[in-house]
């Protein structure tokens, strides 16, 4: 048992070990001006892009909270309907029934958001 221990910890040793790798400094600064421009050209776009995603998550998380409505229109249909809530039930009902398809949507439309740069509003 040791025998097997000890080869595979050489094993793991040998064939994961860190490399070493290093940039040029004279590589970056002569890269620094470039980056610079490119920078400026891309900064609205990702913007944008930052903007529509927080749009896309402020979107998953409504319609993650909207799933909780289901159960409470529930409540609502059955024990709130002698005082009224019946009609407030029933709308929860559909809201928190369509939810689930919502999310769905949401998460599925995420990575498109991300790669339109903040053209899908």
């Amino acid at each position: 048992m040791k025998k097997y221990f000890c080869l595979l910890f050489f094993c793991v040793i040998f064939c994961f070990a860190p490399k070493a790798e290093a940039v040029d400094p004279a590589t970056v600064t002569a890269a620094a001006p470039k980056a610079v421009e490119l920078a400026g050209i891309w900064s609205p776009h990702a913007i944008n892009a930052l903007q529509s995603c927080g749009i896309g998550l402020m979107n998953i998380g409504r319609s993650a909270a909207s799933i909780l409505l289901l159960p409470t229109g529930l409540l609502q249909c059955t024990l709130g309907a002698p005082f009224g809530m019946f009609d407030d039930g029933v709308n929860n009902c559909i809201r928190g029934g369509c939810a689930p398809f919502e999310l769905v949507y949401e998460v599925i439309i995420l990575p498109v958001r991300l790669v339109s740069l903040g053209a899908v509003r």
